[in-house]
């Protein structure tokens, strides 16, 4: 016997403007997208609709989502079909409906509040108008975050913001003042040095020592990740694969005695990593977490001052053992953590490698001219991680 469709709630806002239309939590939904400044179209904004479903009799519980994703037209068009009601139940009822709305450059929408913290009055099932504002260098990333509460759909493509977010957090906190002068123990590395160097973190794991610990093939091109300033104690690296997309990529980053103490740092970490589980796999501060697409290891070694957060593309890093295992390499390459000249490039290359079977009379004579000329060793940071 299938199971009883859901009771509806009426719906909180009105059908249409200039229109008489049934308001209903079901849908369909349709409207159109503007730029506040200029009224033009906003092309491939991102929209998901969410429908919340609670159940029960007495005691009552959320009992789960469903949602729909689609992008506006050229038009600035979007629209949203009516819900499946896929959740049933002889208790089940359908409360609330969502739409969310995401474009990068622009501050985004919810239709039941405003970025400012006001209920939205103007929201309508069908013909619905939204103007959205250009993003200014004031607004809080933070505070963008955490209005949208962002659906699964929309997580990813706001990952960027993450970052900022967490920057902003850093500073507010410290992290990179360097007049703080909190105590910090077992530092490897006197203040006095903080603003001379950069840390350079780009040895601390190579592409060849990547692919045996992944058991992949892929070739790496290594670069800065531009989202975090580097500085004398924060370095952030982005191994991006080859001819793949970002589920194949490897993000780095670094950071060692930083002037605020390691405590900034975990309050990044655990920002970053919401809903993660701490345990002792890495070392005795190691937190994991599973979002999609993605595995993130992240720990703190106090001893040696530093911290390290990894994020591995579920093609790169089929699970999370395989993240576990690339974050031990890191943390058994600590020593390798060196200072570098301010403004200084990177320089790791991985280039593809010819067979080695040679064909031809004169390759063996030509062998020694071939063999590329060895690097010159790093400057090991004094008193650094050992």
């Amino acid at each position: 016997m299938p199971a009883c469709a859901p009771l509806v709630r009426p719906a909180p806002f009105v059908g249409a403007r200039d229109q008489i239309t049934d308001a209903t939590l079901v849908g369909p939904f349709d409207g159109q997208v503007l730029d506040a400044a200029s009224g033009e179209p906003v092309d491939k904004a991102t929209v998901v609709a969410i429908w919340s479903y609670d159940r029960g009799d007495g005691f009552i519980a959320p009992y789960g989502s469903e949602t729909y994703e689609t992008e506006t037209d050229p038009a600035g068009r979007y629209r949203v079909p009516p819900s499946k009601l896929a959740i049933r139940g002889s208790t089940v009822r359908l409360v609330a409906f969502s739409l969310v709305i995401y474009k990068r450059g622009y501050v985004g929408y919810r239709s039941e509040s405003t970025f400012e913290g006001e209920p939205r009055t103007d929201f309508t099932v069908r013909h619905n108008k939204i103007a959205l504002r250009k993003w200014r260098e004031s607004d809080s990333h933070a505070d963008h975050l955490a209005y949208l509460a962002a659906p699964r759909e929309i997580q990813k493509m706001a990952a960027w913001e993450n970052d900022l977010a967490n920057l902003a957090l850093y500073r507010e906190l410290g992290g990179d003042a360097p007049e703080v002068s909190a105590p910090v123990k077992a530092a490897p590395r006197a203040p006095a040095r903080a603003k001379d160097v950069w840390l350079d973190a780009s040895k601390l794991i190579t592409p060849d020592e990547i692919r045996q610990r992944t058991r992949t093939q892929d070739r790496f091109k290594v670069e800065e990740l531009s989202d975090l300033e580097r500085t004398s104690f924060y370095h952030g690296l982005h191994f991006r694969a080859v001819d793949r997309g970002e589920d194949y990529d490897i993000a780095i980053r670094v950071w060692h005695s930083p002037p605020g103490g390691m405590k900034p740092v975990v309050e990044t970490i655990e920002t970053t990593m919401a809903g993660a589980t701490r345990n002792t796999e890495v070392t005795d501060k190691t937190w994991v977490v599973e979002a999609e697409g993605v595995f993130a290891v992240a720990f703190v070694d106090d001893a040696e001052q530093v911290g390290v957060l990894m994020i591995c593309g579920d093609m790169q890093c089929h699970d999370l053992s395989t993240a576990l295992i690339l974050a031990r390499e890191l943390h058994r390459n600590l020593e390798r953590l060196a200072d570098a000249p301010i403004g200084s490039a990177i320089d790791v290359r991985d280039e593809e490698r010819p067979s080695a079977l040679k064909i031809g009379g004169d390759d063996d004579a030509d062998e020694d001219d071939d063999e590329p000329e060895p690097e010159p060793e790093a400057k090991t940071r004094k008193g650094g991680a050992r």
